[in-house]
């Protein structure tokens, strides 16, 4: 007899439970009062954001801060004059002499598309100059990103209250405001913005099973961040990461699927329409593995489709084949990809993220101080009390764990673990830190109301020995825990630790303003102007930088070339519109070698490379007004960096202490006649460059080169300094 035969399909999984709405329709007068409330309080937080940033418009007016700014300032003013088209088509033969820069290949746009539109919508309305647009343009997105940091919060949280504690305390975090003070006119200050925002719109397109349409915003907000900074990779990598970890977890679902999909198109068809990305998005080692996602996710839905057309047998067979062929064909492609050249490797500054030891190996990246790891007083200093708060909410983060919270907790890791490795990366960790830092200030405050609003209720309280007998769950929920933990302690007990927990809340929420407000006045030092403090508690303002730039314009030929440190380039760019020989762009390790070579060798040597470069040579001697991080204190960075392309140099021996007393190759240097002569008497007067300017309290010195050779063709090096390979050098 034969036997019956059973339909053993398998049953289609069911989605992971996606998160529940924050948003209720409004019931009654209250929820439209607490609505109009928490709006208002929001508002105040993004005007406090905005006002704390202002400090240097206040004090010095309207200047664009730094070195970098000064770059995005004239590139900007270039963009409103000649238009897009004209921009991405830009050879800038006034920046590095004597081979020109083209801006459009080499440069992330976003900051000055955006200024530019501003400040075209703006004079619809009312004048406003391309200056103030800049100098304004931090601030303002500062407070977007208190904005987006509130809507992430609240996504993650399912809370608008632990959104507005995190918003309020990403409005002056240090952190954050290191980057976004008004006047520092730098593509992080746009950045920031686009990252929280992209992780905004895709924690949104996670909230239930209708709203992968957010997928949408969350491409072409990651698009605007590939325009802002070159940092776009992280945002990319992590939220390939948490798709992954949910996809490992088995909580694929259609809506993750859907999200992901139009994140990823969306926002790799726009990333590579920009020259400077080319097809990194398809090449580079550090994007692989969000595209490799992208397959993944693909994979899941095909299985996912399958599932349920077949037995369970027949689906762990079916499975099997598909993750094989998968691997097999994965392999086949990187192998492919490897052999034809088409896989770039990681950059030199990505593989020191991954490395125990701070130094990259090339000294031109490891001169830059903010390249360097970060020292762990660093966290008290652009944290203060949050590192205290953020730890909390971390652990809080594993109640109830939802898609977005799995979300905050890899942001929270990731974030962090980079913020160890660069000191300019502590600003990936700002907003992670907030949200968290607002999740526990939330929950903590929440319960100390709760704790003593008991005392004003009418319910009966259970006698100790009525306490003891009561039964203990064994749910291990943090919730469960608590209420277990109510029953254990005694109330009063409980309303003491709730206004201990008040007071120590207050009093680190008031002493982080405090400390931030300090920050806040510290950061928006220009550094292009400077304040000293006179004998009788007024201030006084050292302009020596800005008028020895404005001296170079007004008394020098408007086709001078000027050699200074690469530091400077973009400000006598910018102030002083004279050619330069190297900026903070550094695309070309040779070239600020030769620099190098020529500021550390003895002046006969020097004068042999300078005559063919420059007309006027400017050196920082600022420690003569008691700032010792003048050109002499970089003499060793630029030994180095020169030594590793011309060996004729020596990468180690330079240094000159605040004494002024010299190492024996630093005391023959150019650099160290150029800064002492005339001050100090054993110091002879250089006999190839001629003195013309000394600023007023000695932070800057001009000499003019004579004897200068006849200048080469645009974007050649003179003949006289190309080795028999025709280069200038290679470095090792």
């Amino acid at each position: 007899m034969a036997r019956k035969k059973t339909n053993n399909k398998v049953d289609p999984q069911p989605e992971p439970e996606t998160i529940e709405e924050t948003v209720h329709p409004l019931e009654g007068p209250t929820d439209y009062i607490m609505w109009i409330a928490r709006f208002v309080v929001l508002v105040g937080i993004c005007y406090i954001a905005y006002d704390i940033r202002l400090f240097a418009v206040k004090t010095y007016g309207n200047v664009i801060h730094e070195f970098d700014p000064w770059f995005n300032y004239r590139a900007t003013e270039y963009l409103v004059e000649n238009g897009l088209s004209e921009f991405f088509n830009w050879f800038d033969d006034k920046s590095w002499y004597p081979i020109g820069r083209h801006v459009g290949s080499t440069v992330y746009p976003g900051l000055m598309m955006t200024a530019a539109y501003i400040h075209k919508v703006y004079n619809y309305f009312l004048p406003i100059s391309v200056n103030d647009v800049c100098v304004y343009i931090p601030a303002w997105f500062g407070a977007i990103s208190t904005l987006f940091t509130y809507g992430l919060t609240k996504e993650v949280t399912s809370s608008p209250y632990a959104g507005l504690c995190a918003g309020a305390i990403m409005s002056i975090l240090p952190a954050h405001l290191m980057r976004s003070v008004a006047g520092g006119y730098d593509n992080e200050s746009i950045a920031l913005t686009a990252m929280i925002g992209t992780f905004y719109f895709w924690v949104r397109s996670l909230r239930s099973k209708n709203s992968w349409v957010f997928g949408i915003p969350t491409g072409f907000m990651y698009i605007y961040m590939v325009a802002a900074w070159g940092g776009y990779p992280f945002v990319l990598n992590m939220v390939g990461v948490h798709t992954a970890v949910l996809l490992l977890l088995g909580r694929f679902s259609d809506t993750l699927h859907r999200s992901y999909t139009l994140f990823f198109i969306i926002g790799t068809v726009g990333a590579l329409q920009f020259e400077i990305v080319g097809t990194m998005p398809l090449t580079s080692l550090e994007q692989m593995g969000p595209l490799g996602v992208f397959f993944m996710i693909q994979i899941f839905k095909f299985l996912d489709y399958n599932q349920k057309k077949m037995t369970k047998k027949e689906f762990s067979e079916f499975r099997k084949k598909v993750i094989v062929m998968c691997v097999l064909a994965g392999a086949v492609a990187l192998g492919v990809l490897e052999a034809s050249g088409h896989l770039g490797s990681l950059s030199t500054r990505v593989r020191s993220l991954f490395i125990r030891h701070t130094k990259t190996g090339n000294p031109l990246v490891d001169s830059v101080a903010e390249h360097q790891a970060t020292p762990a007083r660093f966290y008290y200093i652009y944290f203060h009390f949050i590192i205290t708060l953020a730890p909390i909410g971390f652990v809080f983060l594993f109640y109830q764990l939802n898609d977005v919270k799995f979300f905050g907790l890899i942001y929270l890791v990731l974030s962090y673990y980079f913020s160890q490795k660069m000191v300019r990366l502590v600003l990936l960790l700002s907003p992670a830190a907030a949200m968290s830092s607002g999740l526990s200030l939330y929950t903590i405050l929440k319960w100390c109301y709760s704790r003593l609003n008991k005392a004003n209720e009418d319910k009966p309280k259970p006698s100790r020995k009525q306490r003891r007998k009561q039964s203990v769950s064994k749910d291990l929920s943090l919730k469960s825990f608590i209420k277990n933990l109510d029953k254990k302690v005694d109330p009063v007990v409980q309303n003491l630790i709730a206004i201990v927990f008040v007071v120590i809340a207050a009093y680190g929420l008031y002493s982080f303003y405090i400390h931030s407000t300090m920050m806040a006045t510290q950061i928006s030092e220009p550094q292009i102007i400077l304040r000293s403090r006179k004998h009788d508690g007024s201030y006084m303002i050292i302009d020596d930088f800005r008028l020895s730039y404005w001296w170079l314009r007004d008394n020098t030929p408007e086709d001078s070339r000027v050699m200074a440190w690469w530091d400077y380039g973009y400000q006598i760019n910018g102030v002083a519109n004279r050619t330069t020989i190297a900026d903070g762009n550094t695309w070309n390790h040779e070239h600020i070698a030769l620099l190098g070579k020529c500021l550390v060798s003895e002046e006969e040597q020097a004068w042999k490379i300078t005559r063919h470069l420059a007309d006027y040579v400017l050196v920082w001697t600022t420690r003569f007004a008691g700032m010792w991080g003048d050109d002499l204190a970089k003499m060793p960075h630029m030994a180095n960096i020169a030594g590793s392309v011309f060996p004729e140099i020596e990468q180690r021996g330079y240094f000159v202490d605040r004494d002024g007393r010299a190492s024996p190759l630093a005391e023959k240097s150019l650099l160290y006649q150029l800064t002492f002569q005339g001050f100090k008497p054993e110091v002879p007067k250089p006999k190839h460059y001629e003195e013309v300017y000394t600023s007023p309290y000695r932070m800057v010195r001009i000499y003019k080169v004579l004897n200068t050779a006849e200048r080469p063709p645009a974007g050649q090096y003179p003949p006289h300094l190309l080795n028999a390979e025709g280069k200038i050098g290679q470095f090792k």
